[in-house]
């Protein structure tokens, strides 16, 4: 039977988890806004790796703690999710475990090429760029009626399609490993 401590817990974990995950969407977002600036080549290229491996570490991420989210389990923060077990011990989620699954792979790539480093940069901006955005409403009361406005007019599509997305990227993970 599962205790009511754990059930706050994982519940707290999912929520932080999810913060964390949209100060990341929001780093990114804005950091798209970027290339319409005249960037350097080099700048270009450096800009266009970070953006692309967050992109992915984070659409797995999201990925994953939905299912997890679903199977009424704690979410596994990838980025620190391998460094909890020893070489000898057996990975508990077959879809992370690399001998098991070709997406495990997947995630160890991007964690190794960068992703603890890429992924609190990109968390770390999008939190000052929702604070700073968010003191600067806070005075005007006209603002914040008009993004609640703006967010009733065009979040029911968009939660449908990412709904949509999400149901069939995990029925499609589902009947893989089944």
């Amino acid at each position: 039977m599962v205790q009511r401590g754990q059930i706050v817990k994982g519940a707290l974990a999912h929520f932080l988890l999810l913060v964390i995950n949209f100060f990341v969407l929001l780093g990114v977002i804005e950091s798209l806004q970027i290339f319409t600036d005249d960037l350097p080549f080099i700048n270009a290229i450096i800009l266009s790796y970070m953006l692309l491996h967050t992109i992915s570490l984070l659409t797995i991420q999201l990925s994953i703690q939905i299912l997890q989210l679903i199977r009424i389990r704690t979410p596994s923060f990838l980025i620190s999710y391998y460094f909890r077990f020893d070489d000898d011990e057996t990975i508990p989620i077959s879809l992370l475990d690399p001998t098991k699954s070709k997406l495990a792979v997947v995630i160890l790539l991007l964690i190794i090429s960068g992703g603890p480093i890429l992924y609190p940069i990109f968390a770390v901006y999008g939190f000052f760029l929702a604070y700073a955005h968010l003191a600067s409403i806070i005075i005007d009361p006209s603002t914040i009626l008009y993004y609640f406005e703006v967010f009733l007019n065009y979040m029911p599509p968009v939660l449908v399609l990412i709904v949509a997305i999400v149901i069939i990227s995990i029925v499609a993970i589902e009947f893989r490993h089944v």
